[in-house]
Order: structure tokens, then sequence, then C-alpha cells
């Protein structure tokens, strides 16, 4: 995790996202962005090879914990976890970029 700005956080995910790691990922980051006040995240999936649906859970999660004028970005995504952000509607609230 690096904290870009005073409401910007950048977080680099590493494996994959199924129920035991979505736990430690999501707490983390939750708890982060909760203590900081943290209103633009940007997630690089870049080495995220897999995403299960308590890993989309966890997302929502996180979404639902940032406060203001929220905006989440998920970049350098597989084409693969880009379609489950998009079969499940999350593209509405979180920005698919590259």
């Amino acid at each position: 995790m690096k904290q870009i700005t005073l409401t910007s956080l950048y977080v680099k995910g590493v494996g994959r996202l199924d129920i035991d790691a979505a736990v430690e990922y999501g707490t983390k980051i939750k708890d982060f962005v909760e203590d900081k006040h943290i209103t633009n995240l940007t997630l690089d999936f870049s080495e995220i090879t897999f995403i299960s649906s308590f890993g989309l859970k966890v997302i929502l999660e996180i979404y639902q914990t940032m406060s203001g004028d929220k905006k989440i970005i998920i970049t350098h995504a597989s084409e693969q976890i880009k379609n489950a952000f998009r079969m499940v509607g999350f593209d509405r609230f979180v920005t698919i970029d590259l």
C-alpha cells in the first residue's frame, strides 16, 4: 500500500483473491481507508491471477467503507477479471482501466 496524497491510495495485489487472501487484503485496505478518509483508491491487479465472488464482495465492502465522493480504479486487470467485474455490475461504480 502506498498513500499518494492525503485522500488517494495505491494498492498492488499479488496472487489470487480467493476467500483466504481476500479477507486479509480487504481488512488491511478497509482499515486504512477508514482511518485516513481515503476517497480515491487505485487497485493494481497486474499480478492478481484470480478473483472469487468473495474477492468481489470485499471490493464492494471497501467501496462502502470509503466516504465522500469516492472512486475506485482497477488497473492492469486480466480480461477474465475485467469480465467478472462487468458480470456482477461493478463497472457501475468501479472504473476499469487498462
